[in-house]
Order: C-alpha cells, then sequence, then structure tokens
C-alpha cells in the first residue's frame, strides 16, 4: 500500500488541479488579450477612418495603440495570473493536505490528522477525514490488540497448529512444531500430513471433522511419539476451486509425555497399592461419619473385615471395639472436634491386644476436615517385652543398689580411672581416706592423691595409652607413712579396647609394721645364733684341743717310759 502511495506521490503533480487551473486562466486571459486588443484595433481604425484622419497617422495610432495594449494585456494576464495563482493556492492546499493525509493513512500511519481551519466545504472535508482516521486508528488499535492476544493464544497453546489449502499443501504453523522440530530435526509436518492423508482428503469432501491417534518414529531416532490428531474445517467448501485457499486446520497435541505420565500414575497408584497392602501395621481411612472408607490386607484381616462397599456404612466402631457406636472418651473421635493429630495406646478387648493408634485428620483444599486416618500397630509384643524389660529393669536397679551398698562399705579404696588416668568414680572409703567429699574427687587424677616417682608416672601414662598391661599387683608407701596393697584391672570392650581401669588399695600398714617386727625378731633370733654358734665352736675346739693335748701326754709319757728304760738298761 505505501509503495502505491510514493507512486502516487511522484506521478500526481501531472494531474495537479492547480497546474490545470493556472493553465485555463493562462488561456482565457491570452485569447481575452488577443481577441479584446484586435476589437478595439479594428474599432479605432474604423473610427478615425470615418473622421477622416490620415492613414499615417491612423497607423502610427494603431501601432502605439498595440504596443501599449500588448502591455496592458500582459500587465493584466500577469496580475491575473497572481491572483489565480492565489486562488489556486488557497484551494489546492487543502486538496493536498488531504492526500497527503490520505496517503499517510494508506502507508499505515493510522495517526494522521488533518489540520484545516477553513470553515468552508473543505474544512468540513478535513473534519470528516479526521472523524475516518480516528475511527481507523481506533479499529485498528483494536484488531491489533485483537491479532496480539491471538497470536498469544496461538504461541502458547502447546498443540502444533497447521493450515492446510484445499491441495493439502502446508500453509502456516505455529511455533509449537519448531521446538519439537530442535529437538527431531529431522521431523517433518509432511510427514504427519502423509500419514492423514486420507482423514484430510474426508474433510474437505465433507467437512466432517476428524479425531485420530498416531505414532511417529523420528527419523534417526528411537523414540515413539504419540500424537492426538484433530482435522476440522476453515471456510466453504472449496476443494475444487482453481485458486489454492486454506481449507483444513490441522491440530496435532504432543501425548507422549501424558501417556507416558498416565502410565506412571496408573504404576504409581498400583505401586502404592502393593505398598498399602505390604505394610504389617493396620491402616484404615475413614470419613466424617466414622465409616471406614478405604483399609490395607493387614486391617481387614485384623478386623475381619468384608469387601469394602460403599453402599453400606462401615462403622470403624463395630469393627475396632465391637459396639454399636463411638466410645465416649474415645481419642480417635476427639480429633473430629479439634482437628489435631493424636497418638495413644489402649487395650482393646474386642481385637484381645494391645494397640497403638496414630489418628490423623484428612483436609480438602478449603482446609475443610473430611475425615481420619488410622495407624494402627499391634503392640502386644512390645508390651510383653517392655514388662519383661520392667521387671530386669527392676532387678537391675536393686542389683545396682546393692552393688553400691556394697562398695560404699568396702573397707578397700575402690577407684575407676579412664585413659588419662582421671578419677571417674570412687567408694566412701577412699573419700574418707584422703579427707574429701567423692564430688571434689572426680576429675582430679589419681596421682594427684598417691604420690609416685615421675619416671613410673611417665611409664603408667604410656602404658595407659598404648593398651600395654600394667602391674597387676604392687605396694606404696604414702606421704604419711601409710602403706598400700595396689591391685589393676583393666576394663576392656568387645573388640578389647582398654575402656577404664579399676585400682583397689588395701591398707596394709599394720601387716608392714608385723613384718618388719618379724625381720627385726629374724635378726635378733640369727645374732642369738650366730652367737651360739660360736660359742659352739668355741667349745668344740677346746674339746679337741684337749683330746690333742691327751694325745700329746701319752706320747710325751711313752716317749718317758722309752728313756727310762733306756736310761734302765
Amino acid at each position: 500500500m505505501s509503495n502505491k502511495a510514493n507512486l502516487y506521490k511522484i506521478y500526481s503533480p501531472r494531474s495537479s488541479v492547480r497546474n490545470k487551473l493556472l493553465i485555463a486562466c493562462f488561456l482565457v486571459l491570452a485569447i481575452s488579450g488577443i481577441i479584446i486588443n484586435l476589437v478595439l484595433l479594428h474599432v479605432i481604425r474604423t473610427t478615425l477612418s470615418s473622421e477622416g484622419f490620415d492613414s499615417h497617422l491612423i497607423e502610427n495610432i494603431i501601432r502605439q495603440f498595440t504596443v501599449i495594449g500588448s502591455g496592458i494585456t500582459v500587465a493584466g494576464m500577469l496580475i491575473v495570473l497572481f491572483i489565480a495563482l492565489y486562488i489556486s493556492e488557497t484551494i489546492t492546499q487543502p486538496i493536498k493536505k488531504l492526500t497527503d493525509g490520505m496517503l499517510d493513512i494508506a502507508g499505515g500511519k493510522w495517526n494522521t490528522r488533518v489540520n484545516i481551519s477553513n470553515r468552508d466545504e473543505f474544512g468540513q472535508l478535513a473534519d470528516g477525514f479526521n472523524f475516518m482516521s480516528e475511527h481507523i486508528e481506533d479499529s485498528m488499535d483494536k484488531l491489533k490488540a485483537a491479532k496480539e492476544y491471538t497470536d498469544n493464544i496461538v504461541i502458547s497453546v502447546p498443540s502444533i497448529l497447521t493450515v492446510l489449502s484445499n491441495r493439502m499443501n502446508i500453509l502456516s504453523t505455529n511455533t509449537a512444531f519448531k521446538k519439537l522440530n530442535e529437538q527431531y530435526p529431522r521431523l517433518s509436518l509432511n510427514q504427519f500430513v502423509a500419514l492423514l492423508k486420507d482423514d484430510i482428503q474426508r474433510n474437505l469432501e465433507t467437512g466432517e471433522t476428524v479425531k485420530k491417534e498416531i505414532v511417529i518414529v523420528p527419523e534417526g531416532s528411537d523414540a515413539s511419539l504419540i500424537f492426538s490428531a484433530i482435522i476440522s474445517r476453515i471456510g466453504n467448501n472449496g476443494i475444487n476451486d482453481d485458486e489454492e485457499k486454506a481449507r483444513t486446520l490441522l491440530t496435532l497435541t504432543d501425548n507422549t509425555e501424558r501417556r507416558k505420565m498416565k502410565e506412571m500414575v496408573l504404576q504409581s497408584r498400583q505401586d502404592w497399592e502393593d505398598t498399602f497392602d505390604t505394610i504389617p501395621d493396620m491402616i484404615t481411612i475413614h470419613d466424617n461419619d466414622y465409616n471406614i472408607l478405604l483399609a490395607n490386607k493387614a486391617a481387614r484381616e485384623a478386623l475381619n473385615m468384608p469387601v469394602l462397599d460403599f453402599k453400606k456404612t462401615n462403622k470403624c466402631y463395630e469393627y475396632y471395639h465391637g459396639t454399636t457406636c463411638a466410645p465416649r472418651e474415645c481419642p480417635s473421635c476427639g480429633c473430629l472436634k479439634t482437628e489435631e493429630p493424636a497418638a495413644f495406646e489402649i487395650y482393646e478387648p474386642h481385637l484381645k491386644k494391645y494397640i497403638e493408634i496414630r489418628s490423623i485428620p484428612r483436609f480438602n483444599n478449603e482446609h475443610k476436615l473430611i475425615g481420619l486416618i488410622h495407624i494402627v500397630r499391634d503392640i502386644s509384643l512390645r508390651k510383653k517385652i517392655e514388662d519383661e524389660h520392667n521387671k530386669l529393669l527392676i532387678a537391675i536397679t536393686k542389683a545396682k543398689m546393692e552393688w553400691e551398698m556394697t562398695f560404699d562399705s568396702a573397707l578397700e579404696f575402690i577407684i575407676l580411672i579412664d585413659n588419662e588416668l582421671k578419677i571417674t568414680r570412687c567408694n566412701k572409703s577412699f573419700s574418707e581416706y584422703v579427707n574429701k567429699p567423692v564430688n571434689l574427687i572426680i576429675g582430679h587424677h589419681c596421682y594427684d592423691f598417691f604420690r609416685c616417682p615421675a619416671s613410673k608416672l611417665e611409664d603408667c601414662k604410656q602404658r595407659m595409652t598404648s593398651s600395654q598391661e600394667l602391674p597387676a599387683k604392687s605396694e606404696l608407701e604414702t606421704e604419711t607413712g601409710r602403706w598400700l596393697y595396689i591391685s589393676h584391672r583393666p576394663i576392656q570392650d568387645d573388640k578389647e579396647k582398654q575402656l577404664k581401669s579399676v585400682i583397689i588399695a588395701t591398707d596394709v600398714t599394720e601387716l608392714k609394721y608385723a613384718q618388719q617386727r618379724i625381720k627385726e625378731s629374724e635378726k635378733e633370733l640369727k645374732m642369738k645364733v650366730d652367737d651360739l654358734e660360736k660359742f659352739y665352736e668355741m667349745a668344740i675346739g677346746r674339746e679337741l684341743r684337749m683330746k690333742e693335748l691327751k694325745k700329746e701326754i701319752r706320747r710325751l709319757n711313752k716317749q718317758l717310759g722309752n728313756y727310762e728304760e733306756i736310761n734302765v738298761g
């Protein structure tokens, strides 16, 4: 349209009204001036001739009058042309404005307005033109808004919208196919048209709307795409028209994901039902009137329920409590009033079981209570175990009390230490020994109360941290001069990792003093024995010397006798 307007602007001066008006005025003035001059010259010539003037004079007058007349004629023509030019300008200017305005409207400038202040027909024509342009602009705005609305709908529609001609050629399609084509580049609309050729032909012939589901396998892909196709008529019958026109709208909806989702939902439902029935706890779903709407396998078996019939009432209290009405103090019934979850344990005589019930309210989308969910667990075995556990706990508590009494009444010093040689517990005897309360002893190192050399202390620390065996028994002399007999026993876990140690210390001061007295008595006895042995050895030596003396005397006597015999002889 704008090209035509431009062409019209280019050729418009050749057929301008203003030019025609000026040419017409020029021709009228020129012809009128010539005729008037010729008539005046003829009248003057005839008049002067009739008056008897000289022919030379007449010719001079005629010549002068011709020049003057021609000048007057040219001046008049110029004046009239200027007047005509002004008049034509006042006439053609509004026309030009209207023409330019129409060309602007034709070029798509719907906000074009023509400003003509004249109150004549041109002013009325300008007002009409402005009213027309306002109406056109308003209509075009509405049309544009409607087009944008339609385009937005078409763009936002997830289905593929394809317009086919009466010759089954593709005329246009929306952006939905472009998105699909980005995923499957080798997929084309002709594949869809080829599969639906007979149905499209039937729609063109009869105008019948055809609905069909087709499966497309894109080339180079293993995916099977499921589409729902709707073939509907556009316009009137025109299958045999010579001109190709839009006649069929093909709507293709990708149902692949929906079909998968449907299958997943069905599978999820089946999985949920299977899971619901495999849960060992009894689960029942109730409405506001205490009717059981749904129950899992465990509930049906435990409550001896038949197949639920929604046409009949299935009151929960009949199956759970064996009563004809809801119990007054039933916590589950209270949930219908408080709309809060509840959990409780009861012994149900009707079921002959201890059961744990969790009651959970059910709400709709408007947060209105529509029923309850009961999760019931048989806790009879747990109750039995708890009773046994309570009995065992009582026995353990009693044994613990007896042990603590024995622990505190023991005369020996008993302390428990950790791997850092810190005291974690001690008995009353040790507390009295160090003259401090138990709470001030715990947390201190054992060597704070048992003084020992630094070398032995470091050795104990290393052995405790390295899980080496400590000396089982040892004696220790305290700063006050008392003697303690210390024994050590490690406490280990299942993996033989040392956790704590038990140290038992016995006061053996009196025993040690007795041992010292015995040692001193042994020394004294040994000295006496030594003296006796010395006296014995001295006595034995004297006897031996007497025997030797006697021998010597006998020997001397014998020698003396021999000497006497010799002298006598």
